[in-house]
């Protein structure tokens, strides 16, 4: 039997993954990779932004309904997978802004056949209409979600003081992990 030393085997099996691995990206790729979906398909952007503006909640069921005791007010959302859209609201069960991170969890309101494991959740700001922040949000239980992401000093300073028994000064747009474009 040849006895081949250690040494010798690594350098031939890191030759081998090098020869099988992909080109590397060039930068306008990794710049195109990291931009924002609202960028790379402003059009889809658009429509799904004038629809979740749309969608209006009747704020003042938001305290009357005993079953939803451990929430507040619902915010809009918007459902967007490759064949179809839906419009929902989403309740607000947990928000926290500390040292510009915010971590928030919400229940949706849509049928559990619309519940994904993960959604890219754009939050726009309302009345402004305006993209925040993007990032996933990863189901805990049932129809429950949780997020984490970092604000810019002025968004941070400005939700700090939210409770989630206030009306949110946000929309929601959740894409489903298929979705391109």
């Amino acid at each position: 039997m040849n006895k081949i030393p250690v040494d010798e085997l690594l350098r031939w099996r890191l030759s081998q993954a090098e020869a099988e691995a992909p080109p590397t990206p060039r930068a306008s790729q990794l710049l195109e990779l990291s931009r924002p979906w609202w960028e790379t398909w402003p059009e889809r952007f658009r429509e799904a932004l004038e629809r979740v503006t749309r969608i209006q909640l009747a704020y003042g069921h938001a305290m009357a309904e005993p079953h939803r005791g451990r929430s507040g007010h619902p915010v809009a959302a918007l459902i967007v997978q490759k064949v179809s859209e839906l419009e929902t609201s989403a309740r607000v069960l947990y928000l926290n802004v500390r040292d510009r991170r915010l971590h928030l969890r919400f229940q949706l309101d849509a049928s559990s056949e619309h519940a994904q494991q993960n959604f890219e959740v754009t939050v726009v700001s309302d009345p402004a209409a305006l993209p925040v922040f993007s990032t996933t949000a990863t189901k805990s239980v049932a129809n429950e979600y949780r997020l984490s992401a970092e604000l810019s000093n002025e968004v941070a300073r400005d939700w700090e003081r939210l409770k989630v028994t206030d009306r949110m000064p946000f929309r929601l747009i959740l894409r489903a992990e298929e979705t391109n474009g």
